[in-house]
C-alpha cells in the first residue's frame, strides 16, 4: 500500500505532520491504533505501508517511518467544555504563542495558515494566569469545512487524527511541569486514537486536552473530541518528545 503525503500537510516545513500521517495509516488499519514516528515524514514521496507480523510499517525505501499497531484507549476522556467556553481558549491559546510559535506553518495549529488551508486549531486554557501547579484543561473549537471530506458529508478521518495531535501537545504547557517546558520544543513521538463517529461537515466540534505526566524527555498527555451537543466523537493519548 502506497501512502503519499502532499506538501500542504507539513508539521515542520520539511515533513509531515504527525497526526495527519499516523491518520493516513489508521484509515488502513480500520480499527483503534497507535502510530509511533520513528523518522520525520517525508514530504512529496511514496512511501510503503507493510504488514509486519501485528505491526504495519511505513517505509522512505529502506527508511522506518512509522509503526501502528491495534490497540485500546485506557485513559478516560478529557472533561467536556462548552463551544463558547473553547473559544476562549482558542483565542488564550493565539494570544500566548502566535508571536512565540515554532512552527508557525504547520498544517494543524499554524497562524501563518489561511482558513480552508490550514486547521488553524489554537489551544490554551480558560484562564491564562492559572497556578503553574496544576493541570489545567485547554480547548479549542473545530467546524471543519467540506474541503476536508470526500463524500461531502463526513470528514475523512485523517483529519480527526490531524487535530487530535497539536492541541494535546500545547496541553503540557499548561500542566503542572509547565515551568520546566517553558520555550522547549516538542515533537509528536506517539498517538493512539480511538473514533466513536467522525464529524460531519460544518459540525461544530471540541476538542479538549490535558497535560498528564513527564518522564525524561517523554511528555505524556490525553484528548478528547466532542460534538457541540457533548456526545464524545473520540479519545486518545499521545507521547510528545523533547528537543533540546
Amino acid at each position: 500500500m502506497e501512502i503519499f503525503i502532499n506538501k500542504r500537510f507539513n508539521g515542520p516545513p520539511n515533513s509531515g505532520n504527525g497526526g495527519y500521517v499516523a491518520g493516513l495509516i489508521a484509515k488502513e488499519i480500520g480499527k483503534c491504533c497507535e502510530v509511533k514516528l520513528v523518522a520525520p515524514p517525508p514530504l512529496e514521496k511514496k512511501l510503503l505501508l507493510k504488514k509486519s507480523n501485528e505491526n504495519y510499517e511505513l517505509y522512505d525505501g529502506e527508511t522506518l517511518v512509522c509503526i501502528a499497531n491495534t490497540t485500546t484507549i485506557d485513559n478516560d476522556p478529557c472533561e467536556f467544555v462548552s463551544f463558547s467556553d473553547a473559544l476562549i481558549g482558542s483565542k488564550n491559546g493565539l494570544s500566548k504563542f502566535e508571536p512565540i510559535h515554532a512552527l508557525p506553518d504547520c498544517f494543524v495549529c499554524g497562524p501563518n495558515r489561511k482558513e480552508g488551508d490550514g486547521l488553524r486549531l489554537f489551544t490554551g486554557p480558560q484562564d491564562l494566569d492559572s497556578k503553574p501547579s496544576e493541570d489545567d484543561l485547554v480547548s479549542t473549537t473545530w467546524v471543519p469545512d467540506k474541503g476536508l471530506s470526500s463524500d461531502g458529508k463526513h470528514i475523512n478521518s485523517e483529519y480527526l487524527w490531524s487535530a487530535m495531535d497539536c492541541p494535546s501537545g500545547w496541553s503540557a504547557h499548561f500542566g503542572r511541569h509547565r515551568n520546566e517546558l517553558e520555550g522547549q520544543l516538542v515533537v509528536l513521538g506517539k498517538l493512539a486514537v480511538e473514533i466513536i463517529r467522525v464529524p460531519r461537515v460544518e459540525e461544530k466540534c471540541i476538542i479538549t486536552a490535558k497535560y498528564s505526566d513527564k518522564s525524561g524527555r517523554k511528555v505524556l498527555t490525553n484528548i478528547s473530541m466532542y460534538s457541540a451537543e457533548q456526545e464524545l466523537l473520540a479519545n486518545g493519548n499521545a507521547t510528545w518528545i523533547l528537543i533540546s
